[in-house]
């Protein structure tokens, strides 16, 4: 996939294709060992490239409904639809997409399963190979690997891992160590929805990345993630759940608005077949 961007769209915009595979990730249609998978995948691919921005903008809508301030964190990587993109543009979006359609990402990301939507983390490897092409002062970014981060989690976390706890990760990239957290505790029969889950970094490209990870992942209510310095502000857990108290007022407040609308137009149309 970062070979295909590179080859036809050139150097920049790495938000770009992130989009693209998160968008691909977050697609709401999900089934049991992802057996739509193939057949979705040839359906997107027949698709126009002027379709890409409105189905990534698709995507985000759905899960605005649940977690307006995940969405809202993940806005670095899927915000670009709203662009007026150029011509070329759309047609590298377009081969992107279906390089990863080709190779399987719905494979990886389309269960109803978590678990099985959760061995691998998606999202890093896109980053990591788009950056690491595109810009070389960040070679020093090297995200933990899987199977280190199983290997990790399980050797600090043990077999009897508690019901509920809290996570706290002050440089937590795309959140590699959470997915390899949750993994252990389905692995017990832990509800990961359970845990509280506070992840920051610097990368706000990173923690767009790990926002959409706690989507696919379903590490439920107590996720939260933040972009900011940890070194120079300390915790920013109190500043993600700010955020999000007000992405949840924003939400309610345009749900109330389209509710009055729709109202609104239904009591007109009553009155226009009345009279």
């Amino acid at each position: 996939m970062a070979e295909t961007w590179y080859r036809t769209y050139g150097r920049g915009r790495i938000d770009i294709p992130c989009g693209v595979v998160a968008a691909l990730a977050l697609w709401p249609h999900k089934s049991s060992g992802a057996s739509h998978a193939p057949d979705l995948a040839r359906y997107f691919i027949t698709q126009p490239a002027t379709r890409w921005p409105p189905t990534v903008g698709q995507a985000a809508a759905v899960h605005w409904l649940r977690r307006p301030d995940l969405i809202s964190v993940a806005g670095p990587m899927l915000r670009w639809y709203k662009e007026d993109l150029s011509g070329d543009t759309l047609y590298a979006i377009k081969a992107v997409a279906d390089t990863a359609l080709k190779h399987g990402v719905l494979l990886h990301t389309g269960d109803t399963d978590p678990y099985m939507r959760s061995h691998i983390d998606v999202m890093s490897w896109t980053l990591v190979c788009l950056r690491h092409r595109e810009d070389r002062s960040w070679l020093a970014e090297h995200h933990t690997p899987d199977d280190v981060a199983d290997l990790l989690v399980s050797l600090g976390i043990g077999d009897d891992p508690p019901l509920a706890a809290s996570l706290h990760e002050p440089a937590g990239g795309t959140g590699n160590i959470f997915r390899a957290v949750a993994q252990h505790l389905r692995e017990r029969g832990i509800d990961p929805g359970g845990w509280t889950w506070s992840l920051q970094d610097l990368d706000p490209l990173a923690v767009a990345a790990a926002a959409v990870n706690f989507l696919v992942w379903e590490l439920g209510p107590g996720a939260n993630a933040c972009c900011g310095n940890t070194l120079s502000e300390g915790d920013l857990t109190g500043r993600a759940l700010a955020l999000r108290a007000e992405a949840e007022d924003r939400r309610r407040a345009l749900l109330t608005s389209a509710e009055q609308g729709a109202a609104f137009l239904r009591a007109v149309r009553s009155l226009g077949v009345a009279s």
